[in-house]
């Protein structure tokens, strides 16, 4: 299964003529403000939905005929609604105002569930932040997702540095990154989490063990998948911050949508800009003598970075041959200074790195295809990408930016044993088709096709040795999965599930003979399978339990390297992991008091797992024979009548290396030994406070704090080196604060924040600082477009 099967199951969907149309409104209160998670359903069939946070709904893929809407939400009066719905239309009711019921008051009732509530409660160890409430936020992904129990983003420096990514002590690629259920692969380095802001997230998953069938990846621990804003109606977002370090962040996103035709225009841009000229504390080199003085603080000088992206989609929603169909174009490209490798030793000056991309997308959804219960879902995107990187100095800098001329092996360049403008140009082809059916409501298949075809060519007209990449490096993967679902009398879910990994390279390599560079081809294919079940002991509180065994394949990243620090390893095989979840979550509420209680533990087995290695200011990926994990994990929130919040999370994990014998069959002396550079215990503890109508009707004012811990850890092996000498990244302890204004519901926002507050020396990776105190305020304008159509009450 392939392509073709992509366009086989896009060509049959064509012929079906359902002419479908849709439902639209917004909900909110006495005061005019929106209300979200109130129950909509339609009279006599099993159809309805419920208000986002923003009070908006939409119920799409309905028949032409007249409904009878209803309205349900604790303390208020039920309301109907005779709608009729129009073939191809959108059928806008505008503002439903609800009426309080104060006979329901002081009684005790179900809360209906939010869309967040309802992930949760499927059989995956799912964790789901909600980023309506962040919106106002100066914060990009990276940072929405560190405060996250198992989430560890670890970041090389400041805006645009490097950061790796851990969940639950799987990191980089061992976890898979989607928005709305596509592949993030090969997007490059413009649109990384650390760049994507959060204006355009609605909410963010995040799955820890075993992943859907139909987010189609070869994740080994997990999955992260980002909902964007599905809202359908017009709208404009606009927002722009200014911060220390001369940073700057702006987006703009907006759509326009006819409710005549179903035509539908999505326009997103953003930009990025930081000098990162942040203070360091560091031993200086003398350029003479090369000697160390002590200690002192100066200005990073040669850190500067830039991205920015551009996103256009036009199609149609809510037609008869499709419920969406887009065709869209992204372009993206970024400009980073290199200051130093993978540690502060060695300073640079003049190095620095491009990275752009063009990449067209098409986007397919069509429900209840030729019968009720049957929908399909197809992606594809060419991503035409070009990255280049610069080190043609011979100048050797200190970090007080004082510099001389290399008087020896003046063919280096500053952090490259040989100067180097290498460039290399990649071509790949993503597409991915998702099948489901809801056989009835016990019983529903998925199936899903992945497939991506990878291209690389390097160039450099400088180099003294070998280019990389200098004829074609190929990598293919394709990756199927079938899973069942069982929903037993609403308490009961269970999900089974198998999938095919294919792997299909070609790249060069040097003989170890001849010494002649020789083609290398690797083909493999594995079997994975897993099962995740959860029961509901009570309305509350619930039970969770899968197992998989797992497989992830290593990608071009980790095979051919970057051309510069990234050094290549063609050696790589595919990680396999046996992964155990079980754990509980229990939501309880009374009157104005909700709190929420989670608890996961995980053991996981991972063999050939795929890890970062430090070779001097160089590094390279390498396969680790087997290791063990044992994660605890657990999270506490309270939230007092949407006025107070407060949430803490914690996690540990133990992982060790479990090869009891070395590669050539010796006793392995670091059996049994942590796996070095990888936090082992920490958390974070979030808080806020919000008050409506502060000084005009319509607005709320907010505050909000994070402390993040995280312990000390070893960057070598532990029972190497002398306990009293050896490295360790220190303890790290930092708080965040913001505070926001809003006006007119919402409309018109002012926020101001503050990271590391008091000023701490931080460092994720060894000896790279972090930047530190730093302010920013961001000022947001969002405006909804009101319906033409007009509503049809009785």
């Amino acid at each position: 299964m392939n392509f073709k099967f992509t366009v086989l199951l896009l060509f049959l969907s064509v012929y079906s003529f359902a002419q479908m149309g849709s439902i639209s409104g917004k909900v909110v209160d006495e005061n005019n403000l929106p209300i979200p998670f109130v129950k909509i359903f339609l009279e006599n069939t099993k159809i309805g939905t419920q208000t986002s946070l923003e009070g908006d709904f939409n119920i799409s893929s309905l028949k032409p005929n007249t409904y009878t809407l209803k309205t349900s939400f604790v303390g208020y009066k039920e309301q109907s609604f005779s709608v009729s719905v129009v073939s191809g239309k959108t059928t806008s009711l505008g503002k439903i105002q609800l009426v309080p019921n104060n006979e329901l008051l002081n009684q005790v009732v179900i809360n209906e569930k939010s869309v967040s509530q309802e992930i949760k409660e499927e059989p995956f160890t799912t964790t789901v932040v909600d980023v309506e409430p962040l919106k106002n936020q100066n914060l990009d992904v990276n940072q929405v997702l560190n405060s996250t129990s198992g989430v560890r983003i670890r970041e090389s420096g400041g805006l645009g540095s490097n950061f790796n990514f851990s969940l639950n002590g799987f990191s980089g690629r061992q976890v898979r990154f989607f928005t709305d259920g596509v592949p993030m692969d090969n997007f490059g380095s413009s649109l990384g989490l650390n760049n994507i802001p959060v204006n355009l997230i609605s909410r963010i998953e995040v799955y820890k063990g075993v992943v859907p069938v139909h987010l189609g990846s070869d994740a080994l621990g997990g999955a992260i998948n980002i909902i964007t804003n599905k809202n359908a109606k017009s709208f404009l977002d606009v927002s722009y911050s200014v911060g220390s370090f001369n940073t700057h962040r702006g987006s703009i996103l907006g759509r326009f949508v006819d409710d005549a035709t179903g035509f539908v225009v999505n326009a997103n841009a953003f930009y990025n800009y930081s000098d990162n000229d942040y203070e360091i504390e560091v031993q200086i080199a003398d350029l003479e003598t090369g000697k160390y003085g002590d200690p002192e603080k100066v200005k990073r000088f040669h850190d500067a970075y830039q991205s920015q992206m551009g996103q256009i989609e036009l199609g149609f929603m809510n037609k008869k041959f499709a419920d969406r169909i887009l065709i869209g174009l992204i372009a993206s490209g970024n400009f980073k200074e290199i200051q130093n490798g993978s540690n502060m030793n060695q300073v640079a000056g003049e190095i620095f790195t491009e990275d752009k991309v063009f990449m067209p997308t098409f986007k397919y959804l069509k429900k209840d295809l030729f019968i009720k219960g049957l929908d399909l879902n197809v992606y594809a995107n060419y991503n035409l990408r070009e990255a280049l990187t610069v080190d043609t100095s011979s100048k050797i800098y200190n970090w007080r930016g004082e510099f001389k001329e290399r008087e020896v092996l003046s063919t280096s360049g500053e952090l490259t044993w040989y100067k180097t403008q290498f460039r290399f140009n990649d071509r790949s082809f993503l597409n991915t088709a998702n099948l489901s059916y809801a056989i009835n409501e016990v019983h529903s298949i998925s199936l899903n096709n992945t497939y991506s075809h990878y291209t690389r060519v390097g160039e450099d007209p400088i180099t003294i040795g070998e280019t990389p990449f200098e004829q074609p490096n190929v990598l293919s993967k394709n990756i199927t999965g079938l899973s069942y679902h069982i929903n037993l009398l609403r308490r009961w879910k269970t999900l089974i599930f198998g999938k095919s990994y294919m792997i299909d390279t070609k790249t060069r390599q040097e003989n170890d003979l001849s010494g002649e560079l020789e083609d290398v081809y690797l083909t493999d294919q594995n079997w994975g399978y897993g099962i995740a079940s959860t029961y509901h002991i009570t309305e509350e509180f619930q039970l969770k339990g899968s197992f998989e065994n797992a497989y992830r394949l290593p990608d071009a990243y980790e095979m051919f390297g970057n051309g510069l620090l990234l050094l290549p390893n063609l050696t790589l095989t595919p990680e396999r992991s046996k992964n155990f979840n079980v754990g509980f979550l229990g939501n309880f509420r009374k009157k104005k008091h909700e709190v929420l209680i989670e608890g996961t533990y995980l053991y996981r087995l991972p063999e050939n797992l795929i890890r970062l290695r430090a070779v001097g200011v160089t590094s390279n990926y390498e396969n680790l024979s087997s290791a063990k994990a044992n994660v605890f994990e657990g999270g506490l929130k309270y939230r007092y009548n949407r006025l107070f919040h407060i949430e803490v999370n914690a996690t540990y994990q133990d992982i060790v290396n479990n090869a009891k014998t070395t590669e050539s069959g010796g006793e392995n002396y670091l059996y049994g030994d942590r796996i070095p550079n990888q936090p082992f215990l920490f958390g974070t503890l979030t808080t806020g406070i919000s008050f409506k109508n502060v000084g005009l009707k319509e607005s709320a004012l907010s505050f909000n704090w994070t402390t993040a811990f995280v312990e000390a850890f070893y960057l070598k092996w532990p029972s190497q080196g002398n306990i009293n000498s050896k490295y360790d990244i220190p303890r790290q302890i930092s708080h965040n604060i913001g505070v926001a204004y809003s006006l007119k519901n919402g409309k018109y926002n002012l926020s101001a924040s503050c990271t590391n507050l008091f000023d701490k020396a931080l460092f994720d990776n060894f000896m790279l600082q972090k930047p530190g105190r730093a302010f920013n305020v961001k000022l947001r304008c969002f405006l909804e477009a009101k319906k033409n159509n007009q509503k049809s009450t009785k």
